[in-house]
């Protein structure tokens, strides 16, 4: 196990960087969808559950990884507080980016949607059935937006550290 560090290890700053552009990418095509051409929703749905698998996949990763590599220790001068929030958040994150793309699973394939993965594909194995992916999706959009809107906050954290508090914080999760 990995001690003493004040950064991230490297494998974890890519995949931390990875995720954060796939969730940007995959909230920006779920938002947008409607208004690509009609022609394009069924390529730019498969694109969205692809960026969503993605993510899934690289934060079962991460959490892997975290199991043998210990996170870098809080700076001394911060508060209980701080500390509990920062994990609170931390996990919080890490259970929605989980969430979010399993609950799309099932959203996709009640609508009676595969998934195109180019060289193969899974076709829905569910009829189309409103009355499951209806909620279904409201649930998903609402974990979605927790997500992102969790994912600002801890932004917002991390430019607080940067620039209020000059701590150099943000340092922990650059590979400079």
């Amino acid at each position: 196990m990995q001690t003493g560090s004040t950064r991230y290890h490297s494998v974890a700053i890519l995949i931390h960087w990875a995720v954060a552009a796939l969730i940007l990418l995959a909230f920006g095509l779920g938002l947008t969808v409607d208004d690509f051409p009609k022609s394009w929703t069924g390529a730019v749905i498969n694109a969205h559950v692809l960026l969503g698998l993605a993510v899934l996949g690289l934060t079962l990763a991460r959490l892997w990884w975290r199991i043998g590599h210990k996170p870098p220790a809080y700076p001394a001068d911060f508060s209980l507080a701080t500390r509990r929030m920062s994990h609170l958040v931390q996990w919080s994150l890490y259970i929605l980016m989980l969430v979010v793309p399993v609950i799309g699973i099932p959203t996709l394939f009640y609508r009676g949607r595969g998934i195109d993965f180019a060289l193969f594909a899974i076709a829905s194995p569910f009829a189309r059935t409103p009355a499951i992916f209806h909620p279904l999706t409201d649930v998903h959009e609402l974990t979605a937006y927790a997500l992102v809107g969790l994912a600002i906050g801890h932004i917002g954290a991390a430019l607080y550290h940067q620039w209020i508090r000059k701590d150099d914080l943000i340092r922990r999760m650059t590979l400079a």
